[in-house]
């Protein structure tokens, strides 16, 4: 819920920027967006200690042990566009903190939780982006494609603490990532874009995968900004594996996913 009001704070901000506004269909070389998202979530941190086996157990503590069952996120970016070419950067913020009672006994990062032990748990699993994309059908006013990669920046941080034990480890570990996108400009007010990201696998390094399929809808335009309501579907999988004996794994999977959120071009 946090999240949420952090985004519903943001609202009034993007209105107001551009209140006194008349319609003018110009193209906007910038672009600042922010986006809520929740949906169901699904994986497991499996954390040991020095990548020596007997120190954690296999996928576990899984996120449904955990009692997380849904994720909530925040979704902020900002976009440069120049004759073709499309510049990203970006961050997707989610965290998980509560309580529950392990019902199967638990080892994490060499620390042991009988069945029974009540926990607290938080969990950072935020990434971060910068992406390019190049217009590949620049003469097609109503419909775009455009293919490009990026990086993404996996920020980890894991807790799970009882009264006699806790497990402690935080990390970040930097990825690749191809993508494309199409954008069907249906009317002056009415858009629908779509974006896939997938990694490019490669040892010791986060695999990302997402797709986000949105609706936008302009609420104001002036000859210099637009403001934009857009609402959609996504699926969003987060992978990685380092090289140890018994590795650090962590799978974080959200699907499907909502995403209701604001954007200002100028």
């Amino acid at each position: 819920m946090n999240q949420f009001r952090r985004f519903l704070l943001m609202l009034p901000w993007l209105w107001t920027t551009s209140i006194h506004a008349q319609p003018s269909g110009a193209p906007f070389p910038y672009t600042m967006g922010i986006t809520y998202i929740n949906g169901s979530l699904d994986g497991f941190v499996q954390t040991p200690a020095g990548g020596e086996p007997g120190t954690t157990s296999r996928s576990r503590p899984t996120f449904d042990e955990l009692d997380f069952d849904r994720q909530t996120a925040l979704d902020a970016y900002a976009m440069f566009n120049m004759e073709g070419h499309q510049f990203e950067i970006g961050g997707q913020w989610q965290r998980q903190s509560g309580k529950s009672v392990i019902r199967k006994d638990l080892v994490s990062q060499k620390k042991f939780f009988p069945v029974g032990t009540q926990v607290n748990a938080d969990i950072q699993t935020d990434w971060y982006r910068i992406n390019y994309l190049y217009a590949l059908n620049r003469t097609n006013e109503n419909i775009s494609l455009s293919a490009g990669g990026g990086l993404v920046w996996f920020d980890f941080d894991y807790q799970l603490k009882s009264h006699t034990a806790k497990a402690d480890r935080a990390y970040s570990k930097l990825g690749y990532r191809i993508g494309a996108a199409m954008t069907w400009r249906i009317n002056d007010r009415f858009t629908l874009d779509s974006r896939l990201f997938a990694p490019i696998p490669l040892p010791n390094t986060p695999e990302v995968w997402t797709l986000d399929i949105n609706a936008k809808y302009s609420l104001w335009e002036s000859a210099a900004s637009r403001t934009l309501l857009s609402a959609g579907v996504g699926y969003n999988r987060l992978d990685y594996e380092d090289g140890q004996k018994v590795p650090n794994h962590i799978r974080v999977e959200i699907s499907p996913y909502f995403r209701l959120g604001l954007i200002l071009e100028f």
